[in-house]
């Protein structure tokens, strides 16, 4: 991948698709849609959202999204309908305390795993909430003023951060959270984490607005929004995308079966002797092998898209191309996955300083079959062409492995050795 590619590949990261609900909320209110704070579309319009992400996220048991979204609209309350009604001091108090906390719960849940919510672990955080909502009641009393002062303790120049309108721990806090984001986005792409990056900025914003009846609601609403895009994003992942490789699935190979033109290819992959690798370096070291064969098969030439077809078979398709054309494509990539080694941890589990090689990390490699099918005057059912290819796959086992096996008129032939074209065969 060039570098244009990755910078590319990042910035959409970064971007998309909380940035693009931000830029859209700017343009509403600039161009008058939510530009008055006292109007009923204003007033409503975070608590429709907030209401459909805390629905939307428990139906689908999305529990970090349903708890991100809860903890935004506990901050929304406090700023539009606690804080306009006490003194300076208290709002002062109560937007600071939540200013220091919200960031810290958002970076929170892109390190937690789905528990659910009324679970054990989903009551622990919901009483994780409720401690952090005493926490700053407790704060705003009299008697706490002197503590409450701590959290706006300067430790830069006024000047740095001022025009954030939040106190310095806070901004600090913000900061932070932000860079932990971008670098977990950086180093790969998850809707949850993206949501969760675009809720701290909106969020951000909101703060920087104020507290009282003012348009601070709006861009709170605008990370609840990207929480309601992640829990989309990630449903559709769970039914089209398979969780281990990240390819797309059965389910989005049988749709796109459906779609194929009247000239295509289909290729069946099967990972040699799995069982005998599992048995021998763990379930573990299976998966990562199965890792590493899809990021091989995402990256194919040839105008083919890989998919994990289930166990250690991956399907690919190259529709409008024959056989003729993406053998090459297939057998370089059987030759990629053979001389592409990793490492995997030997499976000596035994208890003891003395237990020698436990642990032990071994350098390993896994070849792969290869069946091809192309449609054809006998054989033209999408259905059919890739029985045909696992037919093809199966005759690539049976002599000897690590080879590719191209089909001709419904029928498997012979394994085409590398660097050979393949013949017409009847």
């Amino acid at each position: 991948m060039s570098v244009k590619s990755k910078v590319f590949k990042i910035l959409y990261r970064l971007t998309l698709p909380g940035g693009l609900l931000l830029v859209i909320s700017l343009m509403l209110i600039k161009v008058g849609v939510l530009a008055d704070p006292n109007s009923q579309l204003v007033r409503f319009f975070p608590l429709a959202v907030f209401a459909t992400g805390l629905a939307l996220s428990a139906y689908f048991r999305r529990s970090r999204i349903f708890f991100a979204t809860l903890v935004l609209t506990l901050a929304d309350l406090a700023l539009s309908a606690i804080a306009p009604h006490v003194s300076a001091t208290v709002a002062a108090t109560l937007t600071n305390g939540m200013a220091l906390l919200l960031p810290v719960n958002l970076v929170a849940m892109a390190f937690f795993k789905e528990r659910g919510i009324v679970t054990y672990s989903g009551r622990k955080r919901l009483a994780g909430v409720a401690v952090q909502i005493i926490a700053v009641a407790a704060l705003c009393l009299p008697q706490m003023a002197t503590l409450a002062a701590r959290l706006q303790t300067e430790f830069v120049p006024s000047i740095l951060t001022s025009w954030s309108r939040l106190s310095q721990p806070a901004f600090a806090v913000f900061l932070l959270s932000t860079a932990v984001m971008m670098a977990l986005l950086i180093r790969r792409y998850r809707a949850v984490e993206s949501s969760l990056l675009w809720a701290l900025i909106a969020s951000f914003v909101a703060f920087r607005i104020g507290a009282g009846p003012t348009l601070a609601g709006v861009f709170f609403a605008t990370g609840g929004l990207a929480m309601i895009v992640a829990v989309i994003e990630t449903s559709y992942s769970m039914a089209y995308l398979d969780e281990l490789t990240q390819l797309p699935s059965r389910r989005a190979l049988n749709e796109a079966l459906l779609k194929l033109p009247e000239n295509f290819t289909i290729a069946m992959l099967d990972v040699d002797h799995f069982k005998k690798f599992n048995d021998t370096f763990g379930h573990e070291a299976g998966d990562q092998a199965l890792r590493m064969v899809a990021s091989r098969l995402a990256r194919i030439a040839g105008g083919g898209k890989s998919y994990r077809y289930g166990g250690e078979e991956f399907a690919v398709l190259f529709p409008g191309r024959p056989a003729e054309e993406v053998f090459v494509y297939l057998d370089r990539m059987r030759k990629v996955i053979e001389q592409s080694n990793f490492v995997v941890r030997g499976r000596d589990r035994r208890r003891g300083a003395n237990s020698a090689g436990r642990g032990r990390k071994r350098q390993t490699s896994v070849t792969v079959s290869i069946g091809v099918a192309s449609s054809g005057p006998e054989v033209s059912a999408p259905a059919e062409v890739l029985r045909v290819a696992d037919q093809a796959l199966y005759r690539a086992k049976s002599r000897g492995r690590n080879c590719t096996v191209t089909a001709k008129n419904g029928k498997a032939i012979r394994p085409v050795e590398t660097g050979m074209r393949i013949v017409s065969v009847s």
